[in-house]
């Protein structure tokens, strides 16, 4: 028995001094590491040798523990078991990998892993898997107790020496993650912004922007008036009163289908009793906005969703008193007003399908705005509106920024609610692009359920009949 330990025990652990009693001639090299994948492993190099476990420590261990024969693959432990064993990784390689099969690190003979139970349970940080034919000596928590007290220190020592050989490790390759990751965050910047703007600029782009209808001129009044720093909202409704054009736009749109009331509205001061200041001012751009939309169906769902997002971006605004509400609601009414011209592009350009179906519309509708003469914090909140998922906050200018993050976010809200219970694609800069917003205690779900949806749900009569069933449902 104690010979086929000094045979199984042959190699030393690596970046730590021979087992006691072991000749040079049998200590064998620390193995080269391979970085042929495309996440190459990392060697648990550099523990310390600091209780260095003596031929007897080994022989203990053996007749007290148990040794299991891994095949190349064969699962150790998974990260989702619960702790409670350590092992030594006597003959062969084992790797630590993640949830998604990448390796982190690579033990050798002679590394521990895993780890014993501590004041509060807890499973594995990773997983274990057979990289080669491998024998493991493991032992669990009761026989770890039952050592004595001097071999007992010296294999905690061994233990904690190779975790923080692993915990050395595992930074380093979080630091080459890390930079491999601002690479690809700076290439995806470079190549995706610029390709969109350049086309929205074209001879082409602008000819086609004359033939989309324009905005009322009392709607474009009504939009200087918002973006006014100061006017008041009493002002603005007046402004509706006092516009003919403007108030049969707000009564017809409020009675439409699209709302769904039982009772007519019939007076302005009915419907800013429904609807509130910033919610007339709402309905009557979107009312407009509508008449520069071709009528068919697929417009009329851009439509909704335009004011879907409107409603819940202000929501959002709200909650958050880090912007004007009404402002954001105006951007979040008119983010895809792009779509008309690229609709017509893609008619007049039938041969450019193929091309066409890859650019993004934002540039064209903020160029389609400005042609309107509107305000260019607006347009340049609707051509950025894209930035926060492919982008950090730092590319997006100071003074759209948290327009442009509340918009990105009332869209992302609108998805979720309509996604079937399916999970919406990740958000890479969440955390950073909410901290803009000042919130940093929960995620974009807690955010919406806490504070958005209630605030919501207590005016269901004054939002679109489509956002009011998906929230109650």
């Amino acid at each position: 028995m104690f010979g086929f330990w000094k045979k199984k025990a042959s190699t030393a652990p690596i970046g730590s001094a021979p087992v006691q009693g072991a000749s040079a001639a049998q200590t064998e090299k620390p193995r080269p590491v391979h970085r042929a994948q495309a996440m190459p492993s990392l060697p648990l190099d550099g523990a310390p040798s600091d209780g260095t476990l003596r031929e007897t420590d080994l022989a203990a261990l053996y007749n007290l523990g148990t040794v299991n024969v891994l095949e190349p693959e064969a699962v150790l432990f998974r990260a989702e078991d619960p702790a409670g064993k350590v092992h030594m990784l006597v003959k062969g390689e084992v790797a630590l990998r993640d949830g998604a099969g990448s390796t982190l690190a690579r033990a050798t003979s002679g590394n521990w892993i895993g780890h014993l139970n501590g004041p509060e349970s807890r499973g594995h940080a990773c997983s274990a898997v057979a990289l080669t034919s491998a024998s493991v000596l493991s032992l669990d928590q009761s026989t770890y107790e039952g050592l004595d007290h001097e071999l007992k220190l010296r294999v905690l020592t061994q233990i904690q020496a190779r975790q923080q050989a692993l915990t050395l490790a595992l930074t380093e390759r979080n630091k080459e993650l890390h930079e491999r990751a601002r690479a690809l965050e700076e290439a995806l910047y470079r190549s995706r912004p610029t390709t969109d703007s350049d086309l929205s600029r074209t001879d082409t782009v602008r000819q086609i922007i004359q033939k989309v209808p324009r905005l009322p001129v009392s709607t474009t009044t009504l939009l200087g008036k918002l973006f006014d720093e100061d006017s008041t909202n009493a002002e603005i409704v007046e402004l509706v009163k006092s516009d003919p054009s403007l108030t049969s736009t707000l009564l017809r749109a409020i009675n439409s289908p699209l709302y769904g009331l039982q009772h007519q509205i019939t007076h302005v001061n009915h419907a800013v009793t429904l609807l509130g200041f910033e919610g007339v001012h709402q309905l009557v751009l979107a009312e407009s906005m509508r008449k520069s939309l071709p009528e068919t169906p697929e417009f009329e769902e851009t439509h909704r969703r335009a004011l879907e997002t409107s409603q819940l971006a202000f929501a959002a605004a709200q909650a958050t008193g880090v912007s004007h509400p009404a402002e954001v609601a105006t951007i979040g009414l008119l983010h895809e007003i792009g779509t008309v011209v690229l609709e017509l592009l893609k008619t007049e350009n039938p041969h450019l399908d193929v091309v066409l179906a890859t650019v993004n519309s934002a540039g064209m509708g903020a160029e389609l705005l400005r042609s309107w003469n509107l305000p260019e914090q607006l347009c340049r909140s609707i051509e950025l509106q894209h930035y926060p998922g492919f982008a950090p906050p730092a590319q997006v200018p100071e003074n759209v920024l948290k327009n442009v993050t509340l918009l990105y976010l009332g869209k992302r809200m609108r998805e979720h609610l309509h996604s079937a219970g399916t999970d919406i694609a990740a958000w890479p800069f969440a955390e950073d692009y909410l901290g803009t917003l000042g919130i940093t205690e929960a995620d974009e779900w807690n955010f919406f359920r806490q504070k958005v949806r209630p605030a919501l749900m207590g005016r269901l009569k004054a939002l679109p009949k489509s956002l009011a069933e998906a929230l109650s449902s």
